[in-house]
């Protein structure tokens, strides 16, 4: 099971401990016990609390800080997908390498069974091409076949896959934004757009798959979460069909848990109080029966907080709402399927959006909203302004998720609202290059993600990967954020650089006000939990190039390593 060892006390000396207070209070030494936080200053003075059974954690030089902590995640889709055929650009380099290997993997597969790939990714594979329902179906003519993007907004399927959930070209499409595409003929092309067309394929892999298959992939997530030194994580929208399975906001000794959820609880999943990460969760607009009664549930380890909504999509879909149309080029036409001329659509009108955030702050619930382009993030804004008119948005501290092209002179509103943004930088790491040359162009690819006007602002926000769309890597998007540089080399918006100290803030303290808890987490301070790191090296003593190298020693969730 776990690598888990629980401690009453603990002292922590002979390192450097960055308490993200203040980077001029760096004490000596910290006392913990019953996993909070007792003491803190010089060695000599704290060595003195030393009880019969208290474990001293001799640092070694090594560099102590606040656990980090992961915003926007979705550890629920990542233990879906764990274990997939792998069509990622992280492990693929051409096409043909990518079609090769699936056609290598389709030959362990028994005449029937669901093959489901993940990770597909036109910007990360150049040359790739979506591929075409006749296509799958030469490959895989007696298996159904799915296919998932890396962004997670696109899917394709083959003929089998169509037939087993009873969809034809004569299916309705669920809405205008997700839908079945057909071509000319009104054919079947096999490309699905977005989640909600998906949820009948989703629905038919959740009988497949089994409870010990799923028991096991949430274990190794959850520990790789810990892994990258995350000792909080924050699902942003969860989506499973059923909440009996899964009591996601009672305490596991509340109720009479079946067998799975006597594993689950073992494995971290449910809030062992001595084991588990920290994991709260914003619920989809579209499962409020997930949802208690109100925002006074669970606890510190394990709660609900908030409900998401969507206003537009992904940019590699051209579901990513702008205001002015995306740029022409092979990519975007070929390997995308963006007409010329198009850009991107509101999933619903602003006025009921603001008719949700009412709704549901009237409810006390924080209110998470996906943006993408410059266009949803303005209409996402008005919407809140509506609701502000009558019921003040700012105690809830709102939320926008990723914001590519959050528009400068749209900061001062979040200001005004109080308003705080999670920002995925990985689109700045991963593409870049593909933004700037085939997306949305040179001048807009200068504006993404301006951390700097925000910090200019004086805009409280955050970072995150995503995962799985990326993995969960505090490190890696602290790098980006400083460096401003694509996988391939290149900075763009030099001007929107960031320091490592703001960088570090996104991913501990400034992460936990986002989520209403900055007086227990985020920080090395008296009182609060010992949610701890420990890095093999101090960020500020190595390369800004070296950040994402640095290893991580140690995770320490309420006073004990996991």
């Amino acid at each position: 099971m776990q690598d888990f060892q629980k401690t009453e006390s603990s002292i922590y000396f002979n390192g450097n401990i960055l308490t993200m207070e203040t980077m001029q209070d760096q004490p000596e030494a910290i006392f913990v016990e019953h996993g909070i936080i007792k003491s803190i200053g010089p060695q000599e003075e704290i060595l003195t609390l030393k009880k019969k059974n208290t474990t001293i954690v001799n640092l070694e030089g090594k560099t102590l800080l606040p656990g980090f902590i992961d915003p926007h995640t979705h550890p629920a889709i990542s233990t879906f997908l764990h274990g997939m055929v792998d069509l990622s650009g992280f492990t693929h380099r051409t096409p043909e390498d990518l079609w090769q290997h699936l056609k290598k993997e389709l030959n362990g597969f028994e005449k029937g069974e669901w093959v489901i790939c993940k990770g597909f990714d036109p910007m990360l594979i150049q040359g790739l091409e979506a591929p075409h329902i006749n296509f799958m179906d030469s490959i895989a003519p007696h298996n159904p076949l799915v296919i998932i993007s890396q962004s997670l907004h696109s899917y394709w399927a083959n003929t089998v896959a169509f037939q087993e959930v009873n969809i034809s070209k004569d299916t309705p499409d669920p809405t205008p934004t997700s839908y079945y595409e057909k071509d000319d003929m009104g054919e079947l092309t096999g490309f699905i757009a977005e989640t909600v067309a998906l949820a009948p394929f989703a629905t038919k892999l959740e009988e497949i798959f089994t409870a010990q298959q799923m028991i096991d992939n949430t274990y190794e997530v959850l520990q790789e979460y810990a892994r990258m030194g995350n000792t909080t994580i924050v699902t942003a929208g969860l989506t499973i069909q059923d909440a009996k399975p899964l009591r996601l906001y009672e305490h596991i000794s509340s109720q009479k848990p079946t067998i799975i959820n006597q594993v689950l609880a073992t494995v971290g999943f449910f809030p062992q109080r001595s084991a588990a990460v920290r994991h709260f969760i914003y619920v989809r607009h579209d499962r409020p029966f997930l949802l208690p009664e109100s925002p006074d549930n669970g606890d510190d380890f394990y709660k609900i907080i908030g409900v998401k909504h969507w206003y537009d999509g992904s940019p590699y879909t051209g579901s990513m709402y702008l205001s002015q149309p995306y740029e022409v080029s092979d990519l975007t036409s070929k390997g995308l399927g963006i007409p010329k001329g198009y850009a991107g659509k509101r999933l619903l009108e602003k006025e009921e959006l603001a008719s949700f955030i009412k709704t549901y702050q009237n409810k006390g619930w924080q209110i998470a909203v996906h943006v993408q382009g410059d266009q949803a993030i303005r209409e996402t804004l008005d919407a809140f302004d509506m609701v502000n008119q009558n019921s003040l948005v700012t105690p809830f501290r709102h939320r926008l998720e990723h914001c590519l092209l959050l528009p400068t002179e749209d900061i001062s509103r979040l200001v005004r609202l109080n308003m705080t943004p999670s920002i995925h930088i990985n689109h700045l790491y991963y593409y870049g290059q593909a933004l700037k040359q085939d997306i949305i162009g040179a001048e807009r690819a200068e504006r993404i993600l301006p951390l700097g006007d925000l910090e200019a602002a004086g805009l409280t926000y955050t970072l995150h990967a995503d995962q799985p769309m990326f993995k969960s890597d505090p490190l890696h998007l602290i790098q980006t954020a400083v460096r401003r540089q694509t996988k391939e080399g290149e900075v763009i918006g030099e001007s929107q650089k960031i320091t490592i100290e703001q960088a570090l803030r996104t991913m501990t303290i400034d992460a936990a006000w986002q989520i209403h808890m900055e007086d227990k987490i985020g920080s090395i301070k008296v009182g609060k939990y010992a949610d701890f790191v420990i890095l093999d090296q101090n960020p500020f003593a190595v390369h800004v190039d070296e950040l994402r190298s640095i290893n991580i020693s140690q995770t320490i969730v309420h006073g004990n390593r996991i």
